[in-house]
């Protein structure tokens, strides 16, 4: 049997990544284990599948921003997701790359604004699915969690350094706007299920858009 497209989800760890694949699927009930409460909990490649699912959801394991995580640790886990998506991002119609609204800042601040030396995880994971062309949509995530002005002071930041690295970003605002070529975002709440309809909707859009 052939296996279903895979919809990859991707982010540092702690961001909600586990919340929202239980947004995802028909029966989250099915879905073995518990949503994360510790950075780092989720450390194995998930494969998840459901029926009456048209694909099938691809948890990458969490990285970054894990306490008590030897640097060896680290990169370990870095290198098998680098090494999953190299080898199946042609069965992928669609990555989420999830942000923890909460971490924009000081994930900027750490390791684009104090050290331009280094590169911050989400645009260095960006860049990586850009240079295999496969369709990418951000998720911030969490924005239940700050007020209106916090959020926007975030976002923009994060839209700022992004055109430093030369990634268009474009906040999504109807169906017809996406493209391959173009990244965009949209706010999130797993906790409130805010924008999950919109999120849906371009998951169903890029799954068609792989089939036609």
């Amino acid at each position: 049997m052939q296996e279903k497209p895979i919809l990859l989800i991707i982010g540092n760890s702690n961001v909600g990544k586990s919340s929202i694949t239980r947004l995802l699927v028909p029966n989250p009930k099915l879905l073995k284990g518990k949503t994360g409460k510790k950075p780092g909990s989720t450390l194995l490649i998930r494969s998840i599948f459901q029926p009456n699912m048209q694909y099938q959801i691809v948890d990458l394991p969490g990285f970054g921003y894990i306490k008590h995580s030897s640097k060896r640790r680290e990169e370990h886990i870095k290198r098998r997701i680098i090494g999953y998506i190299e080898k199946h991002h042609q069965d992928c119609f669609l990555a989420l790359i999830i942000i923890n609204i909460l971490r924009i800042e000081d994930e900027i601040q750490k390791y684009y604004i104090d050290n331009q030396t280094t590169i911050p995880l989400s645009f260095e994971l960006i860049n990586f699915l850009r240079e295999l062309s496969l369709p990418i949509l951000i998720v911030i995530n969490k924005i239940d969690k700050v007020s209106n002005l916090d959020k926007k002071k975030s976002i923009l930041l994060f839209l700022e350094t992004s055109r430093d690295y030369n990634i268009p970003l474009s906040e999504f605002k109807n169906i017809t706007d996406l493209s391959i070529n173009f990244i965009n975002y949209i706010e999130f709440s797993a906790l409130k299920k805010t924008n999950l309809h919109d999120l849906k909707k371009i998951i169903k859009y890029f799954l068609i858009t792989r089939d036609s």
